[in-house]
């Protein structure tokens, strides 16, 4: 059941102006972002485009990825893929492969066993065209080492 005070953290209250200050940037930046689809629209109150939560979460990916080099330009077909429910394999042009990466699959285990929903997150969105679930640990970023240095 959802109270007034959950209500009132998902209701955009913020101005270009706020965002802006918040994080660091320009009120033109933010402008910019939206002619390239990078960062959604505002709601508006009148004519006061007020911005949220999700407007902030965007802002702050499309912000720490510029700062790892990735263009306007890419991060637009990026963007563009994720909110049309694409993925990266879609991208990439490349057939999506999912590897054995447990003892299970590697032990023939059903390739699919290692759901989003065998990890307690049932609310992730379907794969593809055919409503598969997608392997959790395409969702979910990984650290590679070289166990020969772990102790």
């Amino acid at each position: 059941m959802e109270t007034d005070a959950d209500t009132d953290n998902l209701t955009p209250t913020l101005t270009i102006d706020q965002v802006a200050q918040a994080t660091g940037t320009t009120s033109r930046r933010l402008r910019s972002f939206q002619t390239l689809g990078l960062l959604p629209r505002p709601v508006l109150h009148g004519r006061t485009g007020l911005y949220g939560p999700a407007h902030l979460e965007r802002l702050a990916a499309v912000l720490r990825l510029q700062e790892q080099g990735f263009s306007l330009e890419s991060l637009s077909v990026l963007f563009g893929a994720l909110d049309s429910g694409r993925t990266l394999a879609d991208v990439l042009g490349l057939a999506a492969r999912v590897t054995a990466t447990t003892p299970a699959e590697r032990s023939g285990a059903r390739a699919d066993a290692d759901t989003a929903e065998l990890y307690g997150f049932p609310e992730l969105p379907p794969l593809g065209r055919r409503g598969d679930r997608r392997p959790l640990l395409s969702l979910v970023p990984t650290t590679m080492w070289d166990e020969s240095e772990a102790s």
